[in-house]
């Protein structure tokens, strides 16, 4: 009997996560996108493993702030007015997906997605020889009041409960932990759970060098058609080499993946959320560990380049040019809380990337609803790193009838 192929459209830490856990299960794999292994998205993040992150991207108390977020061009929150007729049904769904009993099934779904994202991580970190890029060490969550820090109680307490703990520090505590720290930090808390690593691109590079090791294949081409007939997937066709037959077709292709989904008679309400980042290698500080500020959503975070701010959260669709305004926007946020932070130089670099967002904060993981042998692994959001390598070994099980972990049914692609 022939092996089993894959065939993984996006080389991001999804895509060749998935080909790294499908590859034990027996599958010949060959990966394709457009750029090398870790150069899309999955380059620019924050570094974070956020798995206590299980609080939706959108609640009610950020569904408050929202308003007030979108008046400030360079906010933690913005849309492009010429893009917002577009955006608009995906804040619409999203403020549905905020009312307290979804926001609870959402809690719960991103609580059970978190349980092995250490697990999965070390196993494939381990096999590539990589496990000197993942640091166990807490981010720690600074507060420049104590209305801050009673503000996120709600959080913290449903953090708690999922076994998350959150221990408080005062202000003197916090700088004793991380001496870059200024004096107008009220107080901090561990977030319970948020990892990091020290080259998010990397971490992408090595898992795919292991799976190149192991046999697979990677194709730098443009995926422009996907065929299909009596419902399964045939063939794809290249832009530069044709027309390539597959036995089972994975889409982890990021913020592009609903356009090749659409193909397939399905429609996702996918938006690329445009995150910015800035990396310092002169930054004037040295830290421990990542650092997220109350102020506003985003991580510094430190790296082998340099020290990584990033965040911000922009619709403006996936063609817009980048705004890097939003980067150094960054910079004069977390120099309220890191002083000695230094001017950004010529050595500075800044980057924006497209983060595939859908509005209840849950990402795609399993079979299409029209095409047997295809897969989707998409819309992670803000959690695209934490839960890359979970995604992979989820949908290693679900292509072999393997018993899974968790309940997969608030993942499924037919929930829209």
């Amino acid at each position: 009997m022939s092996q089993k192929h894959a065939t993984i459209i996006g080389a991001g830490i999804i895509g060749v996560s998935t080909a790294a856990f499908l590859q034990r299960q027996g599958f010949g794999v060959t990966i394709i996108d457009r750029v090398p292994p870790g150069e899309g998205c999955s380059f620019g993040n924050a570094g974070g493993l956020a798995f206590a992150e299980i609080t939706p991207t959108v609640h009610p108390r950020v569904l408050m702030k929202i308003p007030g977020w979108l008046l400030d061009p360079l906010g933690p929150l913005t849309i492009r007015w010429s893009y917002l007729p577009k955006a608009l049904p995906w804040f619409l769904a999203a403020g549905r997906n905020a009312l307290p009993s979804r926001v609870k099934a959402i809690t719960e779904a991103r609580a059970n997605l978190a349980m092995r994202v250490v697990s999965d991580f070390e196993t494939l970190l381990k096999s590539a020889g990589a496990s000197d890029l993942l640091k166990i060490q807490d981010t720690l969550r600074v507060y420049g009041s104590e209305d801050q820090f009673t503000e996120e109680a709600g959080e913290r307490a449903v953090k708690n409960a999922h076994g998350f703990e959150t221990k408080r520090l005062s202000g003197d505590e916090a700088r004793e932990l991380e001496p870059a720290l200024g004096p107008n930090v009220h107080c901090a808390a561990f977030h319970g759970g948020w990892y990091f690593v020290t080259s998010p691109e990397r971490v992408v590079k090595s898992i795919a060098a292991e799976v190149t090791r192991n046999g697979g294949k990677i194709i730098f081409d443009d995926v422009t058609a996907l065929e299909r007939q009596d419902g399964k997937a045939t063939a794809i066709t290249l832009k530069g080499q044709g027309r390539m037959p597959v036995d089972h077709l994975v889409i982890c292709a990021g913020a592009y993946s609903h356009l090749l989904a659409k193909q397939l008679g399905e429609i996702f309400p996918l938006e690329a959320e445009r995150g910015y980042h800035m990396v310092l290698p002169n930054s004037g500080v040295s830290l421990s560990r990542s650092i997220t500020y109350a102020r506003a959503p985003g991580a510094a975070t430190p790296m082998e380049m340099g020290l990584r701010l990033a965040g911000s959260d922009e619709f403006a669709g996936l063609d817009a040019a980048p705004n890097y305004a939003r980067a150094d926007k960054l910079w004069t946020l977390f120099k309220q809380v890191l002083p000695g932070l230094r001017e950004p130089d010529q050595a500075t670099t800044r980057w924006m990337g497209r983060r595939p967002g859908l509005p209840n904060s849950l990402p795609v993981i399993g079979r299409s609803k029209t095409t047997s042998n295809v897969w989707y692994g998409f819309g992670h959001g803000h959690m695209g790193l934490t839960w890359g390598p979970t995604t992979g070994r989820l949908l290693g099980e679900l292509m072999t009838g393997a018993a899974s972990n968790i309940d997969l049914s608030p993942f499924r692609a037919d929930r829209f």
